[in-house]
């Protein structure tokens, strides 16, 4: 019989191996070594499910391990039809209308015609302003290292006061 079975597995295609009975012959040949790799299963285990727990369906958890009762899972927080439209409307944003003025009504309708000339203005004073090396728009930076300068030298002559006073 195990002739007859090893006849057929030579015939049987398996990729990489070429045929079952290679593969058979390969896997035979690992079992026999599974033994010194034994005391390597259990830290292997414990790693693979310390990587693969956080990703398991917690409804799987409970069902395979008595994580709580049916009725606790069962039992679902009810809204009332109130706290329930709110919760739909808690994510749109009500700004109010913003009414624009005339020359902004008058810049939208120009845009929507495909219009930019306007804005081209704007635009191009805006580049004139950016492109000016010569003129400093980073002042609040100067600002702060200046104010902490006038701090510390306020510090700095009220303990010479005291000192003076001493």
């Amino acid at each position: 019989m195990s002739a007859q079975l090893l006849n057929v597995l030579k015939k049987v295609p398996v990729p990489i191996f070429g045929t079952a009975a290679t593969a058979l012959k390969f896997g035979a040949a690992k079992a026999s070594k599974a033994p010194i790799a034994a005391p390597w299963a259990l830290p292997a285990g414990a790693g693979a499910l310390w990587f693969v727990w956080p990703a398991v369906d917690e409804e799987w958890k409970a069902s395979i391990f008595g994580g709580g009762s049916e009725e606790e899972a069962a039992a679902k927080v009810e809204l009332s039809e109130e706290a329930q439209e709110k919760v739909e409307k808690a994510y749109v944003v009500d700004a109010g209308h913003v009414e624009l003025s005339d020359e902004e009504k008058r810049v939208m309708k120009a845009v929507a015609s495909g219009d930019f000339s306007d804005l081209e203005k704007d635009w191009d004073n805006f580049m004139l302003r950016a492109a000016n090396p010569e003129e400093d728009d980073d002042d609040d930076d100067d600002d702060d290292d200046d104010d902490e300068e006038e701090e510390e030298e306020e510090e700095e002559e009220e303990e010479e006061e005291e000192e003076e006073e001493e």
